[in-house]
């Protein structure tokens, strides 16, 4: 389970919700938090033996370890080098979920946007244009584990399911703008939460992994030409242009790896 915090319920501010040490933070914790355990109760209900969860967000502390379910493994910290480990992860796992999850950056009419950095205006992978939920679904599929429940705000839901087609998905708010959204009471997320993530444990067999061919192709367009020039001193990395760099390579989860551990700062 893949958690960020910006697609929970009653998130709708960064400045006064999402960013650790915020005053509005801790609410926003308990908010994720309810979205999570909601989630992993439907999956347990769904048939699931384990629940292993990645947090995404900021430095990755975000979860209150004392009141997530005693069925779970928490990564926390935000490690650079994460994907050796969901090597790993992915060969105990069948399926995946992402829960707290937003539209890419640019996404006119939604809340929050944005593709892992700020920084960062588009991400394409293969030539596909797409966000953190499609570059975590292709990595899964690289490994052949189906995403199998996205809950967020609805223009996330709905990149989701332009993307990977009618998987289960649970829409905690409607976006009204960057800024704010009609939210559902969390007794309702959390309903919806569960019987989502029942259905989509449920499914595994039967919902495809995404999968792109390799090889793979990324190009990042960046919002400052000073990420740019930050990002060709990796080695594999070239500049398209004064906003663009390109990286290819067969293996694409350690090839993404390279290119976000040293895109964002916060290590």
């Amino acid at each position: 389970m893949l958690v960020d915090l910006e697609g929970a319920s009653g998130v709708v501010d960064n400045d006064e919700q999402a960013r650790p040490g915020s005053a509005l933070y801790q609410e926003a914790r308990d908010y994720l938090l309810s979205d999570v355990n909601a989630a992993i109760e439907g999956a347990e209900a769904g048939g699931a033996e384990e629940v292993i969860i990645f947090d995404m967000h900021y430095f990755g502390l975000n979860l209150n370890l004392a009141k997530v379910s005693s069925k779970t493994r928490v990564v926390m910290g935000k490690p650079r080098k994460i994907y050796p480990l969901l090597r790993e992860v992915y060969k105990e796992i069948n399926g995946f979920m992402m829960v707290g999850f937003h539209a890419m950056a640019q996404t006119e009419g939604s809340l929050l946007p944005h593709t892992y950095d700020h920084s960062i205006k588009s991400l394409r992978l293969n030539q596909v244009l797409m966000g953190e939920i499609g570059m975590e679904a292709a990595i899964a599929g690289f490994y052949g584990i189906p995403l199998v429940l996205v809950t967020g705000d609805s223009k996330g839901v709905e990149e989701a399911r332009n993307l990977l087609g009618n998987i289960p998905t649970v829409t905690v708010k409607q976006a009204i703008n960057q800024h704010s959204a009609l939210c559902l009471p969390l007794a309702k997320s959390r309903e919806e939460i569960r019987k989502k993530a029942k259905e989509g444990a449920e499914s595994i067999t039967r919902i495809k992994p995404f999968n792109l061919d390799p090889p793979y192709t990324i190009e990042v367009e960046f919002f400052q030409p000073v990420k740019v020039q930050k990002m060709i001193k990796l080695t594999g990395v070239e500049q398209v242009d004064d906003l663009v760099v390109r990286a290819q390579g067969e293996d694409l989860p350690l090839l993404w790896e390279k290119f976000i551990g040293f895109c964002q700062d916060y290590d």
